[in-house]
């Protein structure tokens, strides 16, 4: 993976060489695309001549038929447009990283579709801020700062004189973070040349980011962002001077952000990657983002409960004293065991002989689980074995991930 990139499902590491789908259509009638393996396979071919190089890539594909399975990303009118038996195929490795878009006060949020007198309609489209506006409205009741047009600012207009303002829109894929940022962990510092110019964190714990520090800086105390917890999107909003007001830049730091401004601002925040500027160096900046994510994972509880009085009898041979006799009767036609054969005896004693009074004793070792029906379906086992006298009752509890 390149530097700042997560292999979705970390195969193909380490290999070298392709899967040539192609090459399964050179003999085949009218050089069309086959499934390599299914072909292989009604040939008399090694399938293993359709890869090419050492160690050869993991690739995901599917055969057109008449089930109409497809790929999300395959739109309909490309599936349509594939003949009934090639493969539509996707390579690996799949990946993710983090993004980072910025929209200056003045950036379209939407173009609008048209369709003039003559000539083809012009189709409309969307940026990723203002598809986020019913998401973010949908917050308001944690805090009305999440609101996407308030008396203060529009995040989706794109005129200043109707309350537009530049954003900074942090996109984190859900494979950083499993299935939600944990609430209270994001944390945004913006360092120059080494210095801390500026840190967010959302101390409230409801999504909105507060500067924090340095004590005094430029903005201290004042609303910069909001989070989506669930959704993994930072809106950044503070565009003030983050070193106006720190002694050590005098004059105020400038860089190339890509931005309305040259100095930086929170809306400039991991410019260097944004995909709204390129060729970005930025090389006195340097951003760092921290948070915590959380993974719920479904559980079954079972409890099993071994009452008093019950439970304290065993089929295990060392449950018998071996001095006793076993068997009454034996023949070549059966067996008769001896029905009054004694317990061992291991309750222990201060003294090496006699033991101590007899008591009923099993170790419990394992726990059966059972269905409705009385069927086995799974064995817990215990790391070390349970005592089980008669007037002990024991319960267990059993944890199950689903």
């Amino acid at each position: 993976m390149p530097s700042g990139f997560i292999s979705l499902y970390e195969l193909n590491i380490d290999r070298s060489g392709t899967l040539n789908f192609a090459a399964a259509s050179s003999s085949a009638a009218g050089a069309e695309f086959r499934d390599p393996f299914k072909y292989a396979v009604q040939q008399g071919i090694d399938p293993t001549l359709y890869y090419l190089g050492d160690n050869p890539r993991i690739a995901s594909f599917v055969v057109k038929n008449g089930t109409r399975l497809n790929y999300k990303t395959v739109s309909a009118a490309e599936f349509n447009n594939t003949d009934i038996g090639d493969p539509l195929v996707k390579n690996y490795p799949l990946s993710c990283s983090v993004e980072k878009y910025y929209y200056a006060a003045t950036d379209a949020r939407y173009v609008a579709s048209t369709e003039p007198a003559t000539g083809a309609p012009q189709t409309g489209s969307i940026t990723y801020l203002y598809a986020l506006k019913n998401t973010l409205n949908s917050y308001r009741i944690l805090n009305p700062l999440y609101a996407v047009s308030s008396s203060v600012r529009n995040l989706t207009a794109s005129v200043v004189a109707e309350g537009a303002v530049e954003v900074g829109l942090v996109t984190i894929p859900s494979l950083f973070y499993g299935d939600n940022i944990k609430k209270g962990t994001v944390d945004l510092k913006f360092y120059i040349t080494g210095t801390l110019v500026g840190q967010l964190k959302d101390t409230n714990r409801d999504g909105v980011l507060y500067q924090v520090g340095p004590v005094n800086s430029n903005g201290s105390g004042s609303t910069a962002g909001l989070v989506l917890y669930n959704e993994g999107f930072i809106v950044l909003t503070g565009s003030w001077d983050l070193t106006s007001a720190d002694g050590a830049f005098s004059p105020s730091h400038t860089e190339v952000y890509g931005t309305t401004n040259d100095y930086p601002t929170w809306t400039a925040f991991a410019q260097t990657i944004s995909g709204s500027a390129t060729d970005l160096t930025a090389t006195s900046s340097s951003c760092f983002l921290d948070f915590s994510g959380s993974h719920v994972i479904p559980t079954m509880m079972l409890f099993a409960t071994a009452p008093q009085n019950q439970l304290n009898h065993s089929n295990n041979p060392t449950y018998r004293d071996f001095t006793s006799p076993q068997l009454m009767a034996s023949a070549s036609t059966g067996y008769e065991q001896y029905k009054d054969a004694a317990i061992k005896n291991t309750v222990s004693s201060s003294y090496n002989s006699p033991t101590g009074s007899f008591q009923k004793i099993t170790y419990i070792s394992k726990v059966g689980i059972y269905d409705r029906d009385k069927n086995l379906i799974g064995i817990a086992k215990l790391a070390k074995p349970v005592k089980k006298l008669e007037e002990r009752e024991i319960t267990f509890k059993l944890k199950l991930d689903i």
